[in-house]
Parts: C-alpha cells; structure tokens; sequence
C-alpha cells in the first residue's frame, strides 16, 4: 500500500511541477526500465475515477442527451479504457524512432502515464459534478470543452519536457497519438451508427 502511495504522490507531484514549468520535475519520475513498468500500475490506480467517470456518465447522459437509450456498455467502457492506456505506448515508439529520438521514449511513457492518471480524476470531476447536479448540460460541455484544450496542452508539455524537442516540433509530436485517437474513436462510432 505504501509504494501505491508514494507512486501516486510522486507521479502526481511531478505533472504539476512539470505544468507550473518548475526545474526539478523531473526528480518525480523514474524512467529507468523498473519506473517504465511501474508507471502502468497508474493503469490500476486510476480505474476508481474512471469507473466514477463511467457510472456519473451513464446517469446523465440520458437526460442530457435526449436519449433515454444513451450509455456506455461495459464493453464500450473497457474498451475505452483499453484504448487509453495501450495506444499511447505503440504511436510514441514509433514517434521516436521516426524523430531519432529512442532515448526519450521511456520518459516519454512514464510522465504520459502520469498525466493521464490526473487527466482522468480531472474528468471524473466534472462528470461527477453533473451527476450530483451541480452542474447542468450546458457547464458540463463548457467544461468538457475547457478539459479537451488541456488535455492538449499537457500532452504538449510532456512531449516538450521529456523529448528535448523545440516547442513547435514537440507540439506536432504531442498532436500525432491525439489524432490517432481521435481517428480510432470517430472510426469506432461510425461504425457503431453512433
């Protein structure tokens, strides 16, 4: 139970260190081969706030949407889930080997493993915060909205903090795991009809 904590704090810690542009971030992560397999354990630490995220969504998700039908199925939630944490680590490989940048892809995985772990207690937030009511349809837009340009910029500062990159350069190397994302999630609800 105690490296489970000291894991979530250091990881924790180390994004908003790494976002207030603080020069010992860094000192938060582990990239060596052990950090990179310990960062997935985010993958176990951040389910309670998906599966908040996943309950809050399908409560509101029928009012909000019209639809009394709207919800997302257990296999569309662990497949969502999946996708997350799996997709990243392919595209960022093949990122670095492109960019000739391999030296970069562990700490790249591992500070991306801990954003995404805040990332997604962030969402569970304002999700949540429609279900308790607090928030009505319009706000929980506005904040998804808000969430999508900082989901955006972190991914950015990850790419820009952990590669070395120039600003613009790290931003298109941030950008190409999120369109492929994208891509992949507007593919799957195509071919869904939804």
């Amino acid at each position: 139970m105690g490296g489970m904590v000291a894991d979530i704090q250091s990881g924790t810690r180390g994004i908003w260190a790494m976002l207030a542009f603080k020069e010992d971030w860094r000192q938060h992560f582990d990239v060596s081969v052990d950090g990179f397999v310990r960062s997935f354990m985010a993958v176990l630490y951040a389910l309670p706030a998906f599966i908040l995220l996943i309950i809050s969504a399908n409560h509101v998700l029928p009012e909000f949407s019209g639809n009394p039908g709207a919800q997302v199925s257990l296999a569309g939630a662990l497949g969502q889930y999946a996708r997350i944490w799996l997709l990243f680590p392919v595209i960022a490989f093949m990122v670095v080997n492109v960019l000739g940048l391999k030296g970069g892809f562990s700490a790249w995985v591992v500070v991306h493993n801990w954003a995404v772990f805040v990332l997604l207690h962030v969402q569970a937030l304002f999700w949540l915060l429609a279900a308790a009511g607090i928030a009505n349809a319009q706000a929980l837009g506005l904040m998804l909205a808000l969430y999508q340009i900082l989901r955006l910029m972190v991914h950015w500062r990850v790419a820009a903090g952990t590669l070395g990159l120039h600003w613009g350069l790290a931003a298109g190397a941030a950008c190409i795991p999120l369109v492929i994302d994208a891509l992949i999630v507007y593919g799957l609800a195509s071919a869904s009809g939804g």
